[in-house]
């Protein structure tokens, strides 16, 4: 009679065995924040189980045999990892602890249920299963995040995720809630070897890398170079650059600016002329001193015929001191007026 109260009992108050999560049997005890993935594998895939039994509506005393079964459904589904019996589990006060391990690849981040099953202590009868099926709290899982937290390396996974090009949820999604980055590349080495800091590689129709900024004045991709030769973009191929916009330039030295022709002043930019074909102020020259740019020029106020040439390190009689420097003249030798204005764009090779 006994036997038959018992199971009785257990099946009817089964929905009060509680899953409490137990520090000690994931590595996070004191001093552990330091810990890597490596540290917390070595701690094995082991969890502790409590609950709580009753008999006849009072707290069980004395020794039971537990099976667990877990299952990726609550009902039906299919089993998970290696069954765990624990033969002569002590239960004082209706409590009982039990030390639980499916196995390394029971946990993945999916759903799971255990199925307890139970017979009288030093029995060699059948286990009756108790019905319903407990879901598993976070605890075991957190084995899972605590290696998503601090990843061992080389770190390498595949997958597969269906979606439109346009999705930014991909494999692998980082979503930056705060002010601070959302992903961050860092390579401390300081050889000489071109190895990137991020790499992006797509066999498809896609980019390598795609940034997207929304904005109103954001930047969808930026590169800085702090190098005194560095370079904050570099680009190869059959088509190194292509471009659908408009091109804006910024910076202390820009590839593309202004020429306002000044005539007079510390801040005169033509030349005085040789009192013969090249009259004054018939010429005006920019900063610009790489010999091998490509400097390109379109005159903004003025209708008069000009060109663009490059004088080395000796100035022309018609412009003293100049040397060194391209420099705009009227092909017709009259004057360059001041406020006349020219767009430059200078492309270093």
């Amino acid at each position: 009679m006994r036997s038959k109260r018992f199971f009785a009992a257990i099946a009817a108050s089964l929905g009060v065995i509680a899953l409490i999560p137990v520090a000690s049997a994931l590595g996070d005890g004191p001093g552990d924040s330091g810990r890597n993935i490596e540290a917390a594998t070595a701690l094995g895939t082991g969890f502790t189980y409590q609950g709580r039994l009753t008999d006849a509506g009072s707290p069980a005393n004395g020794s039971y045999d537990l099976r667990f079964i877990l299952y990726d459904a609550e009902t039906a589904g299919a089993a998970v990892g290696s069954t765990v019996t624990k033969e002569d589990v002590a239960v004082a006060g209706g409590l009982f602890s039990v030390d639980l391990d499916f196995g390394a690849s029971a946990f993945n981040g999916d759903a799971r249920w255990v199925e307890i099953a139970v017979r009288a202590g030093n029995s060699t009868g059948t286990f009756t299963v108790l019905s319903p099926r407990q879901p598993i709290s976070p605890s075991p899982y957190a084995l899972f995040a605590r290696a998503a937290g601090s990843l061992a390396v080389p770190f390498a996974a595949n997958g597969t995720l269906a979606g439109a090009p346009a999705s930014t949820t991909g494999l692998f999604t980082v979503t930056q809630t705060g002010t601070g980055i959302g992903i961050s590349g860092v390579r401390t080495s300081t050889d000489a070897s071109e190895y990137p800091a991020v790499l992006g590689s797509n066999s498809g129709g896609g980019a390598g890398v795609q940034g997207e900024s929304t904005y109103v004045d954001g930047v969808a991709v930026r590169g800085f170079a702090i190098g005194a030769n560095g370079t904050g973009g570099s680009f190869s191929g059959p088509t190194a650059l292509e471009l659908d916009g408009a091109i804006k330039v910024s910076g202390s030295s820009p590839a593309a600016f202004v020429l306002t022709v000044d005539t007079a002043g510390p801040d005169a930019n033509t030349c005085p002329g040789d009192g013969g074909v090249h009259l004054p102020d018939a010429a005006a020259y920019l900063t610009v001193t790489d010999p091998n740019a490509i400097v390109l020029i379109t005159p903004v106020n003025t209708i008069k015929p000009v060109a663009l040439t490059w004088y080395g390190a000796v100035a022309p009689a018609w412009c003293p001191g100049i040397t060194n420097r391209w420099v705009i003249f009227t092909t017709d030798g009259t004057a360059l007026s001041a406020g006349n204005k020219f767009n430059v764009l200078v492309i270093n090779q």
